[in-house]
């Protein structure tokens, strides 16, 4: 609702030209049908000048009330646009945690159903003017044919539509029912995407989500908007005959009071001309309304507050130099709770007390759910820690040293997505560093670097992966986390990456953190700590360590990554 201000604000002269040429253009055309109850009344036939007069009248219609529509349609293809914009910045501006309580389906739903919504009530606006105009001048018309005739429509159209605003009303109820739903939709679509594989695998479970988990959801939003429609086609047909009662009522209350036919005709037909535009106000309520409960939705979410720029993180004033050597990173008795669900208490992490030093290798291993992944999100800034101290340096993290925190950070998550572009250091990297990290991860045959894109990103896993970690290795942040990087690497590429990658990316002066299942590699690491149910503690003594596999097998590797066949990304 805010930036719909901001717009109507910034283009109020726009908005009021548009305005004034679609008032002239309706009262140009309740002139035309002044001029033709004239015509009626007194059957003489037309001169020069008349015929003159209405072809102006009539070129008046037609010119202002298409510039006006054109003014206004285009300011609301503006509002969609910068609702686009602003809704997509408020999404990047909102903290993660934030975001994974909305949940991604009711995100797409706003993103792509919400704002089309907003966008398509808008661009009505228009047409809700003109006959806005038309209706209430239409009105004044009116009165002034006769006041007595006049007080009888306003009475009887100000009780119909004092009536009609209890369907309204319950359309309005019935319409915000089908939003919620459209969340559950969303959810639908994506379980349908996402799940392909185990659902092509399981004829029952595909059977079991079609008929137990989408069609139900399906059919209560048909059902539920047949009965919205029905309210709608109600308030349609209650004005026709509103209209068509009221022109009966004309003729007899004009009787009574002895008003002259001409006249009770000329009221009649203006009254007829008036029932289109009442039409089609009614018939734009369901379109305002879904509008209205999709602008109410996107503010329901909570989102940050829409920020024209992207500033640039500012580091606090006692933060020192990022250290190279000594401690780095610490935690201190630092926790974190997930929000409990029902009766179900959320999980709890720590509390945690680690050091990381600078240019040091350390790997966390652990069992699922035991909190490795959120410990990664802790470390990098992602997650707020619910009690405790973390601290970069010497330097304390607060809310406000988050943003410059994380910059500190390169990360290859787990389920990490790839991006098609490469960012470095503010905003520039050197391509040709890239170019040669491409090949140190055997992938020069399968991508390259145009410009600052991938040439593709239609990769298998494993190769989606890789490029991961170009794009983590071409931010060149100190501190590298990866999570579970390795675990969708064939045994011969996994081997050259723990024996060569990582320590080559160590002597870079690179601070790494990895999740590791490989417990045949832990020997690479200079320290390995286990998390369990929420707590760290040390493995010791170190691992043996095992020597990696012989050259020729390493170099059966290469050649098998490089003949790796492409495959569509999942």
């Amino acid at each position: 609702m805010n930036l719909v201000r901001s717009l109507l604000s910034r283009f109020r002269w726009l908005l009021t030209l548009a305005l004034a040429c679609g008032a002239v253009s309706a009262i140009a055309g309740l002139a035309v049908i002044d001029a033709i109850n004239g015509m009626i009344v007194d059957p003489t036939p037309l001169d020069i000048r008349q015929i003159g007069v209405l072809a102006g009248l009539l070129a008046v219609v037609f010119a202002c009330g298409f510039a006006s529509q054109a003014l206004l349609t285009a300011l609301g293809h503006r509002v969609v646009y910068d609702m686009r914009l602003s809704t997509i910045k408020r999404v990047l501006d909102t903290d993660v945690e934030q975001l994974e309580a909305i949940g991604t389906p009711s995100l797409y739903a706003t993103l792509t159903k919400d704002i089309a919504s907003i966008g398509m009530a808008f661009n009505r606006v228009p047409f809700i003017f003109y006959n806005a105009v038309l209706v209430i001048g239409g009105f004044i018309y009116l009165a002034w044919l006769s006041w007595e005739l006049f007080l009888l429509s306003a009475a009887v159209v100000g009780l119909g539509v004092a009536f009609a605003q209890v369907w309204v009303l319950r359309m309005r109820c019935l319409m915000k029912q089908v939003r919620e739903t459209d969340d559950r939709l969303y959810a639908g679509y994506q379980d349908a995407i996402e799940g392909r594989y185990e659902l092509a695998l399981n004829t029952a479970r595909k059977r079991s989500f079609y008929e137990r988990d989408f069609e139900p959801v399906a059919d209560f939003a048909r059902a539920t908007e047949v009965h919205a429609d029905r309210y709608w086609v109600l308030s349609v047909s209650w004005t026709a005959l509103l209209i068509l009662g009221l022109t009966c009522a004309i003729f007899i209350v004009g009787e009574l009071l002895a008003i002259p036919r001409e006249r009770m005709a000329a009221f009649v037909l203006v009254l007829m001309f008036l029932r289109m535009p009442l039409n089609d106000l009614v018939g734009t309520l369901p379109i305002l309304m879904t509008g209205s409960v999709a602008l109410t939705k996107i503010e329901s979410l909570r989102l940050t507050a829409h920020r024209q720029a992207f500033p640039a993180p500012q580091a606090p004033s006692n933060a020192a130099t990022t250290p190279t050597r000594g401690n780095l990173l610490s935690l201190e008795s630092v926790t974190y709770d997930y929000p409990s669900s029902g009766d179900d208490q959320g999980f709890h992490l720590g509390p945690i007390n680690l050091e990381v030093g600078a240019g040091e290798t350390l790997f966390i291993v652990g069992g699922n759910g035991s909190g490795k992944s959120t410990l990664m999100k802790l470390l990098s800034g992602l997650y707020r820690p619910s009690s405790g101290v973390l601290q970069l340096g010497k330097t304390i993290v607060t809310d406000e040293q988050r943003g410059w925190y994380r910059e500190h950070f390169a990360t290859a998550f787990s389920n990490a997505h790839l991006f098609e572009r490469l960012v470095g250091p503010n905003g520039l990297f050197d391509i040709a560093v890239a170019q040669a990290f491409i090949e140190r991860l055997r992938m020069e045959h399968k991508v390259s670097i145009h410009g600052d894109k991938l040439s593709t990103t239609r990769l298998s896993q494993g190769q989606r992966k890789r490029l991961t970690l170009l794009a983590a290795y071409v931010e060149a942040r100190p501190i590298l986390l990866l999570d579970e990087w390795a675990a969708d690497q064939d045994p011969l590429f996994r081997d050259y990456f723990y024996t060569e990658l990582l320590p080559e990316l160590k002597r870079s002066g690179r601070t790494i953190i990895a999740v590791s299942h490989d417990d045949r590699y832990f020997h690479v690491a200079d320290r390995v700590v286990r998390c369990d149910s929420g707590l760290l503690q040390p493995i010791s003594p170190k691992p043996k360590t095992v020597p990696p596999l012989n050259p020729d097998a390493a170099n059966l590797g290469a050649a098998q990554a490089l003949s790796e066949p492409t495959r569509t990304a999942s």
